[in-house]
């Protein structure tokens, strides 16, 4: 199925994609939402207590987030794999959207972002 979606980053009000989306269901009852631009390929898979991201661009960045809880993630350079603790301290979830406010924490280093997947639940057609 495809459809509309538009990520939108809160810290810096910045639109990072907007436009069609593949939406199937996953696991355990969970939504996988796929949608890349010139750049970027995104990933998200959400559940009503969780969601993973994965985004492939010069990076490749790969988080499992839970409110409240902290859990792990990476980023893969061509440096090399770089670990990551993360926290999550906001996740809502409903049929319209996503939000997640997380740290992403190494060593003594703590960055924060705040997301909101808006997801427009009607069916887009193709036409040839």
């Amino acid at each position: 199925m495809t459809n509309q979606v538009h990520l939108l980053d809160k810290i810096s009000n910045q639109t990072l994609y907007k436009g069609a989306a593949s939406i199937d269901f996953c696991a355990n009852d969970g939504l996988l939402v796929s949608f890349n631009n010139e750049t970027n390929q995104f990933e998200w898979k959400i559940w009503k207590n969780g969601l993973v991201i994965q985004s492939k661009s010069e990076v490749i960045v790969n988080l499992t987030l839970r409110l409240n809880s902290h859990t792990k993630g990476h980023i893969e350079t061509e440096f090399g794999k770089i670990e990551l603790d993360c926290h999550t301290s906001h996740y809502d979830v409903n049929e319209n959207y996503v939000e997640v406010k997380y740290s992403l924490i190494q060593g003594n280093e703590e960055q924060k972002f705040h997301f909101v997947l808006y997801i427009n639940k009607e069916e887009i057609y193709a036409v040839n």
